[in-house]
């Protein structure tokens, strides 16, 4: 061989294969990816969590007025005019001055509130419940997130696997058209069962076009929420081995998280859910604040020690170290019941957070015994589903074996296709609902943990 020839050869072949990859790719994800992908990367859980640092910050700095507080401090001043006095002592003509023209100081001073009924002790405590509610809040949006990743990948999964039973449907009836085109050709097929099943194809056609649109868009929802972006077109997106198909998706299927499923458990919601804490805590929170505001109505003892170095020393001229040590006692008077109005908003404000923490209990009890009952009620659709599976498979089977013996018309065959299809869709519906209301109950629970396969 030539190697003009190899060359083209060569050349050919690297072209086939850039063609090759250039007609299909794939995409990989299991559920767990998906999870910890939208987990790292949320917007959202970053919102809350810098929410839950800022609380925190300001918790700890309400904590540091419960300690002594050490300044330093300096002081200068110039003034043009001394007071002076000149003394009737013969032969002294100068005056006698009362101090300097500059003076100054410098020192540390400290300062300690000794007593204040508890303000401000009570003061730090609701900011750190606070604190710790937007803990809670951060806990329950991680919750949420990993429902909402868990819904977007679950009805990828169905759409995929929707796609997949009609591009298996679609065969079908392809097959079943080239019979009868045969069939017609020899004289043993009407014309009307030609186009029923011509049309019958162009309608399985037509709903894979639909589905495999419905795919794209489910596909860029979980893309979104992992925060990437989609490379390329997505409209002939699909599952493996498929035909039509330009970007292969390779998730978990519903068969594996169905098996994943069985391993999962779920409990009733109690009052550690991060939903109901975060209500009590801001409960606590403002009822520490109420009291806070109500202890402003009290004496309030505070001393101060101070090491200043000053000049001059009174009128002496003279740099001297004066040392000071004071109490001081205060007690409002009258302050327009300002006092007694914040304590009383605090205390509403408790008031509401206890009620929503009541409520909430209400309303996550009640989702968990839904779900409890739908899981129930599902899980005995799914064994009808499954024998109505086996049966509509069967009976198309048969549908089409009676049609090729000349016992039934071709639209009978097509009904029984249908319903196989039907069939074999509603099992797997009922099979994404049964892991959606797993998902749910594992919310409903308060349990964070990723359960991908």
């Amino acid at each position: 061989m030539s190697l003009k020839r190899i060359s083209v050869l060569l050349l050919f072949c690297l072209l086939s294969v850039q063609a090759i990859g250039a007609a299909s790719r794939t995409y990989e994800l299991t559920l767990k990816e998906a999870e910890h992908r939208a987990l790292d990367t949320s917007d959202q859980l970053k919102s809350l969590s810098s929410t839950h640092d800022a609380a925190q910050e300001q918790a700890d700095a309400q904590f540091s007025t419960l300690l002594p507080r050490l300044t330093i401090g300096a002081n200068y001043q110039y003034v043009t005019e001394v007071p002076s006095i000149s003394l009737p002592i013969p032969g002294v003509n100068e005056g006698f001055s009362f101090g300097s023209n500059n003076s100054w100081n410098v020192g540390p001073t400290l300062n300690y509130t000794l007593f204040d009924m508890g303000a401000t002790h009570d003061l730090y405590r609701g900011y750190d419940l606070l604190a710790q509610a937007r803990e809670e809040d951060s806990k329950n949006g991680r919750l949420q997130l990993l429902l909402s990743v868990r819904g977007s990948y679950l009805r990828l999964q169905l759409a995929l696997e929707e796609l997949r039973l009609l591009n298996s449907s679609l065969e079908l009836s392809r097959a079943q058209n080239r019979d009868i085109e045969s069939n017609y050709k020899a004289g043993a097929a009407t014309r009307l069962d030609r186009v029923d099943s011509q049309r019958d194809v162009l309608s399985y056609e037509l709903q894979f076009a639909q589905k495999q649109a419905e795919v794209a868009d489910d596909f860029r929802d979980l893309l979104a929420q992992m925060k990437e972006n989609p490379q390329g077109d997505l409209s002939k997106a699909g599952p493996p081995q498929v035909q039509n198909v330009a970007v292969e998706l390779k998730l978990d299927t519903l068969t594996q998280s169905m098996q994943a499923a069985s391993t999962w458990t779920y409990t009733p919601p109690n009052d550690e859910h991060p939903q109901i804490r975060s209500q009590e805590l801001q409960a606590e929170s403002a009822e520490k604040q109420a009291a806070s505001s109500k202890d402003e109505l009290y004496p309030k003892v505070q001393l101060a020690a101070s090491a200043m170095l000053q000049y001059p020393n009174v009128i002496i001229l003279q740099t001297v170290e004066q040392n000071t040590f004071q109490v001081g006692v205060s007690m409002p008077l009258f302050e327009g019941n300002r006092s007694r109005h914040l304590s009383a908003e605090k205390m509403k404000e408790s008031d509401a957070a206890r009620f929503n923490r009541d409520q909430t209990r209400i309303n996550l009890d009640r989702d968990y015994d839904k779900a409890i009952q739908l899981l129930q009620s599902l899980r005995g659709q799914q064994a009808l589903a499954l024998d109505d599976v086996q049966h509509s498979q069967d009976a198309a089977r048969l549908y089409y074996q009676s049609y090729k013996g000349g016992k039934v018309n071709f639209i009978d065959v097509q009904s029984a296709n249908n319903r196989a299809l039907l069939s074999q869709v509603n099992a797997a519906r009922i099979d994404a609902q049964i892991l959606n209301e797993l998902f749910v109950l594992q919310t409903l629970s308060g349990d964070s943990t990723s359960h991908g396969t």
